[in-house]
């Protein structure tokens, strides 16, 4: 119906300019007639319509997750076990999501959670050496169809179902025996220091939005480092 009354504004524009298109043709000195003004006037008030539409749906669409204060995100505690071959992480983190983060997390949006691993050999007379370093990714998402709150490690492609959103956050606040570092790489009688960071991403705009409004931040919260210093 839009389209139909966009085609007859234009027609009657064009009809009430009988030489809207003898003016095209001309020499050196052509100006535009006032009919062809008119209807580029047209074209650029529809086109600043459309784009103010967009920016307002961007706006709302991401105002939610904006607007909530951020909430508590750090690790808790953390410690690393001896296995055979390998020291092994366990840790905790305070993690929550602000009810707009969890809207959005509810619609199909992926919340997807990084956590950073270094492991440094404190030398005297030089700085410290990096033993080895770590990311490790988790991405949680609602399966509509099913219903269920999916949490995958990108990492190892394990995944896990869960009936709540708040039970998949729970499943994400603790790591457990989790392998960061081989034993041939402890070097007797040195200090070490393990670091963790982790990071957390809700993409609240779709990508064919952020094309547009490419100065919008999504979700994001980043812990502090957690550092100490375990007994190898």
């Amino acid at each position: 119906m839009l389209a139909w009354k966009k085609r007859k504004d234009d027609a009657q524009l064009r009809a009430s300019c009988p030489h809207s298109r003898a003016s095209r043709r001309t020499v050196a000195g052509f100006r535009p007639s006032p009919c062809s003004l008119a209807l580029g006037s047209l074209a650029l008030v529809r086109t600043l319509a459309a784009a103010a539409w967009v920016w307002a749906w961007a706006m709302a669409w991401c105002g939610a997750a904006w607007a909530q204060a951020p909430q508590p995100f750090e690790f808790r505690s953390a410690y690393i076990e001896p296995t055979d071959s390998v020291y092994q992480l366990n840790a905790t983190l305070v993690l929550d999501l602000p009810d707009g983060a969890r809207e959005v997390v509810r619609e199909g949006v992926p919340l997807t959670m990084s956590v950073e691993i270094v492991v440094k050999r404190s030398r005297r007379y030089w700085i410290d050496e990096t033993v080895a370093t770590l990311e490790q990714r988790y991405e949680l998402v609602h399966h509509a169809l099913s219903e269920r709150y999916l949490v995958r490690n990108l990492n190892s492609g394990e995944q896990s179902s869960f009936p709540t959103l708040d039970a998949a956050l729970d499943f994400m606040r603790v790591i457990g025996n989790l392998p960061i570092l081989d034993k041939a790489l402890v070097v007797p009688d040195s200090r070490h220091e393990i670091s963790l960071r982790a990071h957390l991403d809700v993409h609240t705009m779709p990508d064919a939005l952020r094309l547009i409004v490419f100065w919008a931040d999504d979700w994001r919260q980043t812990t502090e480092w957690y550092t100490w210093s375990p007994q190898l």
